[in-house]
């Protein structure tokens, strides 16, 4: 690979989706729940798309709980990539593992070969460095082995037209008043989402650079006290007041400890204090009920009023 670890400024928009196209679904990280993926390639089939496996999908190589061996799932990505037939990729859940296979896959050939590639909780390590290292406008949204129902909802088809280049509205998904922690409107390019995958990437050559950032968090199973590193982190790093505006989805809070400890939205109040840059709580993404669809690496306009979140740019060409 040409310059591997040198952030491409460059923006690459993937082709835009349309009915008929080829999804691929494939598993970088943990092994994916059948009868939830079983649902949503139904659903996907009866909307117009034809929907391929990647190889691993139904072969017998899981590892304790990841998919398959770390080679073996970059070779199932990579093929996804280099197959022109495929139009879309959807990751078909998080769980863990995605770190494994950051030093393996080809960069330049992603850059070259461009797709939709959609998922989020630890799919975070794959936005982030394909973002960076391949300049390619990836996105945050539901994923067929965890969220079967996002595919029936009437929001889908919002999703749908994002992805079809017929619609920059992103502001749809959003049906409840967001707070906000300290006012204001800002535009960058969006980052993000599951905190602490991000925070684990911080130092390494997959991190792309905070500068002009929008950052979108979100996590679950963590307590405040987890919370507070992820940030500490970053800010020992001398990155956390790069970012020019932060937006923050659904947080699954551990209570159940021996310690008392604050709230998260305590933590983040905190911490926004003292950077003082627009930050809005609350979006309707990350590992509750509701999966809007964030372009990462795009240009956006983050508001403490709604809209709330503007898309500047077409995502797809």
């Amino acid at each position: 690979m040409v310059n591997a670890y040198k952030e491409i400024t460059e923006t690459v928009k993937p082709p835009a989706l349309h009915l008929g196209d080829d999804i691929r679904i494939v598993a970088p990280a943990s092994a994916p729940d059948m009868k939830n993926l079983s649902r949503s390639i139904n659903r996907l089939n009866k909307l117009g798309f034809k929907i391929s496996l990647g190889r691993n999908i139904r072969k017998l190589v899981q590892r304790n709980s990841l998919a398959a061996p770390a080679d073996e799932r970059t070779h199932e990505l990579m093929d996804a990539f280099k197959d022109d037939s495929v139009k879309a990729i959807l990751c078909a859940r998080g769980g863990y593992g995605s770190i494994h296979i950051l030093p393996h896959l080809d960069y330049d050939i992603i850059r070259e070969h461009p797709k939709i590639l959609i998922g989020y909780s630890d799919i975070t390590a794959l936005h982030m460095a394909i973002n960076k290292l391949s300049g390619l406008v990836t996105f945050h949204g539901p994923m067929p082995a965890s969220d079967p129902d996002e595919y029936s909802k009437p929001l889908f088809k919002t999703f749908l037209d994002v992805l079809s280049g017929n619609s920059l509205d992103i502001s749809r998904f959003i049906d409840r008043v967001i707070k906000y922690i300290y006012k204001g409107k800002v535009e960058g390019k969006s980052i993000g989402t599951n905190i602490s995958v991000a925070s684990s990437l911080t130092g390494t050559q997959y991190m792309p650079s905070p500068n002009n950032k929008i950052m979108f968090a979100e996590d679950t199973g963590i307590t405040s006290g987890d919370l507070d590193r992820y940030f500490s982190v970053m800010k020992l790093s001398a990155m956390i007041g790069d970012f020019v505006g932060f937006a923050f989805g659904e947080f699954r809070q551990i209570t159940d400890v021996e310690e008392p400890m604050p709230y998260i939205e305590d933590i983040v109040q905190q911490y926004i204090n003292e950077l003082q840059k627009p930050s809005i709580y609350g979006l309707p993404f990350g590992h509750g009920e509701d999966q809007m669809l964030i372009p990462l690496n795009a240009r956006m306009i983050l508001s403490s009023d709604s809209p709330y979140i503007e898309l500047m740019e077409n995502v797809v060409d």
